[in-house]
């Protein structure tokens, strides 16, 4: 009897011990998968931060690439000033460029108030391929002292050409330094399309004052203008003058107002030149190249000679081609208003 009793405890004790161990080890896997989800979670976790951490940065990066592409544009239009080229320069490449559009020329009023388109080089040569100019340099190699009438039935002569005047520095004749400057004048009126004859293009010639003006009328020339240099016992007199017809002259009532014109044309332009004294207008009626001309005639007299500054200035190629260019100018301001 004894004996099963224990028996039976025995048994009871077995089973009491796998239960638990059952509940042992059922505690164990439970907590195992409590871990490992607690683990995917936490990877996860991490996951999105680090994803959130990168996209951050991203953002940073992004932003930082905008403000040094901002900074690269900036230095670009720095280089207008000075010159720097950018570090990173912007990559174009694949950049579309809006085609610029052509601005239509703008009108530009000149003296008489019309206006005139602003025009290319070949359109500037045809407005102005129907002006014509004759130019004369003054002057020439040997003077003749014959007489001429001094206009058109007068009784009142002068000597038909003078041998003008020279450099008191550089010795240079009067006549050598009106055909060099005349040379300019018709090249700079030539390329921008004005017919240039000239009354003489060597110095070895004999012309008289009066046959130089009728050269312009032949040719009916829209302008006759003569290049001279003027001279002065007084060393300190200098400065540029345009001379023209005077009002009351008998012989050049014709063309008084245009040959005016021509002259104050040039005159003006003359003023923009900073390193030219200008003197200004001078009426005459007593010269003979103004008395026989039936076309407008206007005279500039370059500076004087006898002036050391300025004998030396007309003999500088830079200074004479820039006082020629004012001249030039004046001269399509007339042809402008002429047409």
């Amino acid at each position: 009897m004894r004996y099963r009793i224990e028996k039976r405890g025995f048994f009871v004790l077995l089973l009491l011990a796998l239960i638990a161990a059952s509940f042992y080890f059922y505690s164990l896997g439970t907590k195992g998968l409590l871990n490992q989800e607690q683990s995917e979670v936490d990877v996860v976790k991490e996951g999105k931060v680090k994803s959130e951490s990168a996209k951050g940065q991203e953002s940073v990066s992004s932003k930082k690439n905008v403000e040094n592409k901002e900074s690269v544009v900036f230095h670009k239009g720095n280089d207008l000033g000075n010159n720097k080229k950018p570090e990173k320069p912007l990559d174009t490449s694949k950049t579309e460029v809006e085609p610029v559009k052509q601005k239509e020329a703008s009108p530009v009023s000149d003296t008489s108030g019309s206006k005139t388109p602003i025009l290319t080089s070949e359109q500037s040569k045809a407005a102005y391929n129907n002006f014509s100019v004759v130019i004369d340099p003054g002057h020439q190699q040997k003077a003749n002292l014959e007489k001429e009438p001094v206009g058109p039935g007068s009784s009142e002569t002068k000597v038909k050409v003078t041998g003008g005047t020279s450099g008191i520095v550089t010795g240079k004749p009067e006549y050598v330094l009106a055909l060099e400057a005349s040379l300019i004048l018709g090249d700079l009126l030539e390329k921008r399309g004005v017919k240039v004859i000239y009354t003489r293009s060597t110095h070895n010639v004999n012309l008289s004052n009066r046959e130089r003006a009728e050269i312009a009328n032949q040719q009916k020339a829209d302008l006759f203008i003569r290049i001279h240099a003027d001279g002065s016992t007084d060393r300190n007199v200098r400065g540029l003058s345009i001379l023209t017809p005077a009002e009351n002259d008998p012989y050049t009532k014709a063309i008084y107002q245009d040959s005016l014109r021509a002259s104050q044309d040039i005159l003006d332009e003359t003023k923009k030149n900073a390193a030219l004294k200008v003197n200004g207008l001078s009426y005459r009626g007593d010269l003979s190249g103004f008395n026989w001309s039936k076309v407008p005639a206007t005279l500039v007299e370059m500076g004087f000679m006898s002036n050391p500054t300025e004998d030396k200035n007309l003999s500088d190629p830079v200074y004479l081609t820039n006082l020629l260019t004012n001249v030039a100018d004046g001269i399509i301001r007339y042809a402008d208003y002429k047409k």
